[in-house]
């Protein structure tokens, strides 16, 4: 396969698979880029020198990014690795559309996101979000919902970043802020990264802890649906971006229906400003810690902030999120 093959029929993709022999092909010889074909394990495998940060990822249950050594060439490499199962050829697509953007110009983390941004199919979600993909919605569109009550909309929703994999889930003035949101009785929550909880240069990082629970037959209850359709009407300029976020995060208006479980706040939302005394696990500390740092990849830990202190929010979530006793 040379540069100017990209441009494979969805037949002749199948053809690959069909043969049950793993292949690599070079895409691009600009980029240094490999395409490698494993039928089987139904994988299509992107190889690109290692530059910059690597996308975060986690969200997408087909899809990873991995840092290794490759044989016979110096320094480090990502690694993308797409499950093609089903829909070979979309695959297929994603990853022509990611050497596409790097041939241009663009960096990796940036190609990968954009791309997937643009292939939902992809991603895993035909149908019903996983139960912890849908309680990150909540929480996620709950913050959104009360940042519309204080400036305009299109401010509101282009300071959601999470859907499109950005390092945090929200952007505000002078400060970032990742969302979590737990089902359970105390504040554990998953963190998926080892950028997830590093703070941007020079800008504070809050983690914002939302706990849910099942709201039964209460009126005050709601279904992820309920929120989708209160944020909405709140949308006049924003509303298109809106529901790219939306389509980016996992939801289908299609699939509204299957959301019947009803929710309800177990407690008041908190905020804990994530410094040097918060228990977080990031990528410059394992680089420090860590022997052979770049064999070490995929990080997703837990951490329980029930205990810990927390901070009163900055505007736009100081009325969000519960107040300390000395404010």
């Amino acid at each position: 396969m040379t540069m100017g093959e990209r441009d494979l029929t969805p037949e002749s993709v199948e053809d690959y698979f069909a043969s049950g022999v793993e292949m690599a092909f070079p895409l691009s010889d600009k980029s240094q880029l490999t395409l490698e074909i494993d039928p089987a394990r139904h994988q299509l495998r992107l190889i690109c020198r290692a530059a910059g940060e690597a996308p975060d990822v986690a969200r997408y249950e087909r899809i990873s990014v991995d840092r290794i050594n490759v044989i016979g060439r110096e320094g480090d490499w990502y690694r993308l690795t797409v499950d093609a199962r089903d829909m070979h050829y979309e695959a297929y697509t994603l990853l022509v559309s990611i050497v596409d953007q790097l041939d241009s110009g663009a960096s990796f983390r940036h190609a990968v996101t954009d791309s997937l941004f643009g292939l939902k199919e992809l991603l895993a979600s035909r149908g019903r979000l996983t139960d912890e993909k849908e309680a990150g919605l909540i929480g996620e569109l709950l913050v959104l919902e009360h940042v519309l009550d204080s400036t305009d909309d299109e401010s509101a929703v282009a300071s959601w970043l999470g859907p499109l994999s950005e390092e945090h889930d929200f952007g505000f003035d002078g400060f970032d802020a990742e969302v979590k949101t737990t089902r359970s009785e105390s504040r554990v929550h998953v963190i998926g990264s080892e950028t997830q909880l590093l703070p941007t240069a020079e800008r504070d990082l809050y983690l914002v802890s939302i706990q849910i629970t099942s709201a039964g037959d209460s009126s005050t209850g709601f279904a992820l649906s309920d929120i989708v359709d209160r944020v909405r009407n709140k949308l006049d300029r924003g509303r298109r971006a809106f529901d790219r976020a939306l389509r980016a995060a996992g939801w289908l208006d299609e699939a509204a229906d299957l959301y019947t479980s009803r929710f309800e706040l177990r407690s008041s939302p908190r905020a804990y400003l994530v410094d040097a005394t918060f228990p977080a696990i990031t990528a410059p500390m394992l680089d420090q810690v860590v022997p052979q740092r770049t064999l070490v990849s995929a990080v997703s830990y837990r951490v329980d902030t029930s205990h810990l202190p927390h901070a009163d929010a900055p505007n736009p979530l100081s009325a969000f999120c519960e107040r300390t006793e000395q404010s």
